[in-house]
């Protein structure tokens, strides 16, 4: 666990001095340690960070976890919600990038009938914000918040390839690295993630990045559908309709090839 952090790291600055609930900015004190932790959180971590007696972050935390807005863990630590997520992607939705990502995708998904989704690198990963059922219903689980493994799926092995190794280096396990390495070569070498059943048997992916102005990844469109039943070839038409998609996306957020 980090060393406490002082209070007045999670004071908020705005400056406005209107009468307010002093219960909500306490309990938004609370989730601003959250946000700014890496760490799931025991009651005296948030007490050293926040001031608050134990005692009281106990009674916040009952409301917040009742929300949704926290999630105790069996070990009684805490981490945020689902509720939080979900607010999170809802806001995150708003911004105009994601907006041209989540109808680029749901353009891809009406053109080609195959199930489509957008993610971006979050905090614990390559992270689903948006998805798009095909034609025919894949049973896998989809939906905005899940996290792709970074070696075991398409979307991953964009990331794996196109970010930082500073950022992806922590999600590599033990003694996977020369793995890491042929994966990230095959799909530079491709320019899309692909995977047939390795990490859902009978489940096919074609993962693509889209970048951003400054040349940073700042998505991927990920399609899949079962391997009986989709064309994964890397050469194929649906391939390469998804690197038009994705370079049409880039370019759309100001990226230049």
């Amino acid at each position: 666990m980090k060393e406490p952090v002082s209070q007045s790291r999670f004071q908020v600055a705005s400056g406005d001095d209107r009468k307010g609930v002093q219960s909500v900015d306490r309990a938004f004190e609370l989730l601003r340690v959250f946000e700014q932790s890496e760490l799931s959180l025991s009651v005296k971590d948030i007490s050293d960070a926040t001031g608050m007696t134990p005692s009281q972050v106990h009674h916040y935390l009952v409301s917040l976890t009742r929300s949704g807005a926290i999630n105790q863990r069996p070990d009684s630590r805490y981490e945020l919600g689902v509720f939080t997520l979900q607010l999170g992607l809802a806001a995150l939705r708003r911004l105009e990038p994601v907006e041209r990502a989540v109808q680029a995708a749901r353009a891809f998904r009406d053109a080609t009938g195959e199930a489509t989704f957008i993610a971006l690198w979050g905090s614990h990963g390559a992270t689903t914000i948006r998805f798009f059922e095909g034609l025919q219903p894949v049973t896998v689980e989809m939906r905005a918040g899940l996290t792709m493994p970074l070696l075991g799926s398409a979307t991953g092995h964009v990331y794996l390839t196109w970010l930082s190794e500073h950022i992806t280096g922590t999600f590599i396990p033990e003694g996977m690295q020369a793995e890491a390495e042929t994966i990230k070569s095959a799909t530079k070498d491709a320019g899309l993630g692909h995977v047939h059943g390795e990490l859902l048997p009978r489940i096919a992916a074609l993962s693509a990045p889209v970048f951003d102005r400054d040349g940073r990844l700042a998505f991927s469109m990920t399609t899949l559908g079962w391997v009986d039943a989709i064309d994964d070839s890397l050469d194929g038409p649906l391939a390469n309709r998804l690197r038009e998609a994705s370079n049409a996306l880039s370019k759309s957020l100001g990226h230049a090839f």
